[in-house]
């Protein structure tokens, strides 16, 4: 027997953050077609502490975005990087080499790694090994970031978001028909530890301390000796 969760949850009671008012405020157009500079498409479906966003001009979107109440980070892309803000100055850039990833901070330290790449061997000019970046932060405040947020953005969707925005617990985004009809005690999305970590247990044997979701095949059909999961 195998139990298995595909996400963490927040476990905190959320209200809807009032993202609409605040980009109106900041001179933003909310619409479903971009036509000019200041236009966003606003994604809003299910009820989640995350938010996506299409717009023609991501950098000046997510500078707006970290300025409202309960976004924690925002980020967008950049020729071949993301760029990731924090609240206040943080500011920071992602640039990928094969399986490694390097955390230029620009400003601040808006997914506070700094103390933590300090101690890890940098593999040719400040880019860590995937692996060691996901040991090294499998109990921080935003596990693995680097290799998340840069597949968020470059290879998780056939037409990822311009922006994606990552909420504090207490703050959810989604459909507001929705969220008047459910009170939520809690729901996930955000980059944050508790949004993120989930668990698996098997009978089948012993299981790594810690691993990718996408490390879940492997390590089962290890295990198993069979193809996981089994098809009919």
């Amino acid at each position: 027997m195998t139990l298995l969760a595909d996400h963490g949850h927040s476990y905190t009671p959320a209200k809807r953050i009032a993202l609409e008012e605040h980009l109106t405020t900041k001179g933003w157009r909310l619409t479903e077609s971009l036509r000019s500079p200041k236009d966003v498409a606003y994604i809003r479906f299910g009820l989640e502490t995350y938010a996506s966003f299409a717009t023609n001009e991501p950098a000046a979107l997510a500078t707006d975005l970290v300025a409202c109440k309960g976004v924690e980070l925002a980020s967008f892309t950049k020729d071949s990087a993301v760029v990731v803000l924090a609240p206040g100055d943080g500011r920071a850039v992602i640039t990928k080499k094969n399986r490694s990833y390097k955390y230029e901070i620009v400003s601040g330290d808006p997914l506070k790694l700094k103390d933590i790449l300090a101690k890890l061997p940098n593999v040719r000019a400040g880019y860590n090994d995937a692996d060691a970046l996901l040991a090294a932060t499998v109990t921080h405040e935003y596990p693995a970031p680097l290799q998340r947020l840069w597949r968020a953005h470059f290879a998780l969707a056939e037409n990822p978001p311009d922006v994606i925005a990552s909420l504090a617990d207490a703050y959810y985004s989604g459909s507001k028909s929705f969220g008047d009809t459910v009170k939520v005690a809690s729901t996930h999305g955000g980059l944050n530890y508790r949004n993120s970590v989930t668990f698996i247990m098997s009978t089948a044997g012993k299981l790594p301390a810690f691993m990718r979701s996408g490390d879940i095949p492997q390590h089962m059909t290890k295990l198993m000796g069979t193809t996981f999961p089994m098809r009919k």
